[in-house]
């Protein structure tokens, strides 16, 4: 009995150590995956023909991407002017509050029928994107919800009212279209 007790005295430091450097390591606020991920709101719109250089044409296309540090930028054809700037702190995460309120509304309905931009027209697409920040963040997937025009009937009155809602807050925050 008296070799198990040196053992178990020896297994109960090492435990407390491990316990007291794991609770020491980790930074204030930053504890496993309840920290506050960084969000990024995404509105795309691709298809369809512009005027290009060439009088060929060329696929029309914007995508804006807008942060929650309160930048946004945004990359297409023709390319937008001006191609970055500013909107307040919290503005993608306000876009995103209204896809989340939104989402039952937006995916009720799949899509039917040939996407238009088979016959040179637009699809439009949102993504909410919530990228994990802290320790844990390298382990962590991003949170991704994604709403296309050609996967869900965004016609349908219910999606409607939610793309006004996104579209009102869009104008507000004069971000290109």
């Amino acid at each position: 009995m008296s070799g198990l007790y040196p053992v178990a005295r020896a297994f109960a430091l090492v435990a407390a150590t491990c316990v007291m450097l794991g609770v020491r390591c980790a930074p204030a606020g930053e504890a496993g995956s309840s920290a506050d991920p960084a969000v990024e709101f995404v509105r795309d719109r691709h298809g369809g023909l512009c005027p290009s250089p060439d009088g060929g044409g060329a696929p029309c296309g914007l995508t804006v991407v807008v942060r929650d540090d309160g930048t946004w930028s945004a990359v297409g054809t023709p390319p937008p002017a001006p191609p970055s700037g500013t909107v307040r702190p919290g503005a993608a995460s306000e876009l995103a509050a209204i896809v989340d309120d939104g989402w039952e509304a937006l995916t009720a309905r799949a899509f039917t029928g040939v996407c238009p931009t088979a016959y040179d027209g637009s699809e439009l697409a949102y993504t909410v994107r919530r990228i994990p920040r802290g320790a844990a963040a390298p382990l962590a997937d991003a949170d991704i919800r994604d709403v296309r025009s050609c996967t869900y009937d965004l016609g349908h009155p219910a999606a409607q009212g939610v793309l006004r809602s996104l579209d009102e807050l869009w104008q507000a925050l004069a971000l290109p279209n």
